[in-house]
């Protein structure tokens, strides 16, 4: 059998950006239809590699080392060298470069059509008909809806069907399903990898996570500061690692052991919800298949778990008094129906949040002032106090040593979400709400934030909500859990439950895309798929 051609064959580069060296005697050879996963956390010298392969290099980078396309010479790389493969670029659509205010496909029809040299209608038509090869992707008509308007997984949808409409032999993926739900991420990874099948592309696939490696299971890189600590098949890689960085990075994998149920919580109720409804009239009574009741008791933790839409965020804006919605709700004893809105604002005082989303916090503000202000403005604690609290909580969650006047603008999104949880713990809360908390962040952040809320959930005497598509971060942090889909709540039950038996179609998604990862972690002791 005759080898595969070559894409692309990379000896000893490296490349410094100013003053800093980002790669180091990097080596990679690229066949067609074989996928290469380089994974590494930020600065790990993967962005350089597919800065090369994109011709995208910055006038400030500096290039050793060679690369030769296809059948054609070696020759020494540099900022002008210009890729001779068919190249589509596949980002993630959180940093997708389409223009917020202006439709996304025709953007995107824009991009095929320069690529293709063809009219911007026939290329329209080209990915009218990728779109269409997907199963669960979105109509084109959806996509002519402004791209700022448009949810990530709908937009990544559009990023793979412009990248395949392209007909290229070379895929350069940055990252592009990480901040998507792990069901979209497998259904979209699906496609990518049915793709390549049919067009006989190859697939440079940077990643910060280990689950891309799950998923594709091709040949993966692991990098750090530069340089390749360890390189093997995905199955060889994901069953055992040798060195110590790769094991840290893989350890961001699901546990595939079936945890033990937890006891129920004995606290008297902090939240009772009776016949409340989140879709139809808000004016009117609601059916009674659409009305959600629930308790939620002091030290519980109850998981909200479905898709971007299906209802869990007007759950939580009916908690918190922001949106009045038809049945009762009542919080640590008090009708939230029956009070003005300054009352409410000082019930919600009590509530602390753990969030991926941007402006969670105030970034003007300094590392010191963000965990002093509820103790100030919320506690009543005075300034000559709140230092022992403060710094009690930043080493809590590893911060301690961090310049205390930095604003939080400067902080790493890790280090802004771990301030979160600090600020979280001085607050002494009735309700933590923690909303996606591992959304963005590279793999030993996610480890270390899952394990820190973790240690909080068990030390707090708080209730907690967790809002999230991850079935993996639930089993974590949740005793029960409810699932939700079309703004319905479609089923509920302990999570261990859920885990080992689900019974509607959301469920069972959402269960079967945590259980896809950590059966490829290991195969003895990992649940029986339902």
């Amino acid at each position: 059998m005759s080898e595969a051609r070559t894409i692309f064959e990379i000896k000893d580069l490296g490349v410094s950006h100013g003053e800093t060296r980002e790669l180091d005697a990097f080596s990679l050879t690229l066949r067609a239809g074989e996928t290469v996963i380089l994974l590494g956390e930020a600065d790990s010298g993967k962005d350089a590699v597919l800065r090369l392969l994109g011709g995208f290099l910055d006038r400030a980078d500096e290039l050793t080392g060679t690369i030769r396309f296809g059948d054609g010479e070696a020759r020494p790389a540099s900022r002008k060298t210009k890729p001779m493969a068919r190249t589509a670029y596949l980002p993630g659509p959180a940093q997708h470069p389409l223009d917020a205010q202006a439709g996304a496909a025709s953007q995107l029809a824009r991009v095929i059509a320069r690529k293709l040299d063809c009219p911007r209608g026939a290329a329209r038509e080209e990915l009218r008909g990728a779109l269409a090869r997907f199963v669960g992707a979105p109509t084109l008509e959806t996509l002519d809806a402004p791209a700022g308007g448009l949810d990530n997984a709908t937009l990544a949808w559009g990023l793979l069907g412009c990248a395949s409409a392209m007909t290229p032999e070379l895929v350069l993926c940055d990252h592009p399903f990480a901040d998507i739900s792990p069901v979209w991420a497998d259904r979209l990874t699906k496609a990518l990898k049915d793709e390549q099948a049919r067009l006989g592309f190859a697939i440079l696939y940077a990643a910060r996570e280990p689950q891309p490696v799950a998923r594709l299971m091709g040949r993966t890189i692991v990098m750090r500061r530069g340089r390749v600590v360890e390189e093997g098949e995905a199955q060889h890689l994901i069953g055992g690692q040798t060195h110590l960085y790769t094991q840290s990075l893989f350890k961001a994998l699901p546990d595939n052991a079936q945890r033990s149920p937890r006891k129920a919580a004995r606290g008297e109720p902090l939240l009772q919800v009776q016949g409340l409804s989140l879709i139809g009239d808000p004016k009117k009574a609601p059916r009674a298949r659409d009305a959600i009741g629930f308790e939620l008791r002091r030290g519980a933790s109850l998981g909200l778990l479905g898709e971007a839409g299906s209802g869990r965020h007007r759950l939580l804006a009916a908690l918190l008094g922001l949106e009045r919605r038809p049945g009762r709700i009542l919080f640590d004893a008090v009708d939230l129906n029956m009070l003005s809105e300054a009352m409410a604002l000082r019930l919600r005082r009590r509530v602390a949040f753990v969030t991926s989303k941007e402006g969670a916090l105030d970034p003007r503000m300094t590392l010191w002032d963000t965990v002093d202000e509820p103790l100030r403005a919320h506690l009543r604690i005075g300034r000559d106090l709140t230092q022992g609290y403060r710094e009690a909580a930043l080493k809590r969650v590893g911060l301690a040593s961090h310049d205390g006047r930095r604003a939080v603008a400067s902080l790493t999104p890790f280090d802004q979400r771990r301030l979160q949880v600090a600020r979280a713990i001085v607050a002494a809360p009735l309700l933590v709400v923690v909303d996606e908390p591992l959304r963005g962040l590279d793999a030993i952040a996610q480890t270390t934030m899952r394990d820190l809320l973790a240690e909080f959930r068990v030390e707090s005497q708080a209730a907690f909500l967790v809002i999230t598509s991850d079935f993996a971060v639930a089993e974590t942090l949740c005793d029960e859990a409810m699932v939700f889909d079309r703004g319905r709540m479609v089923e509920r039950g302990p999570i261990a439950a859920l885990a080992k038996s689900p019974k509607e179609s959301a469920t069972k998604a959402l269960v079967e895309a945590a259980l896809i990862l950590s059966l490829s972690k290991a195969e003895g002791g990992a649940r029986t798929p339902p």
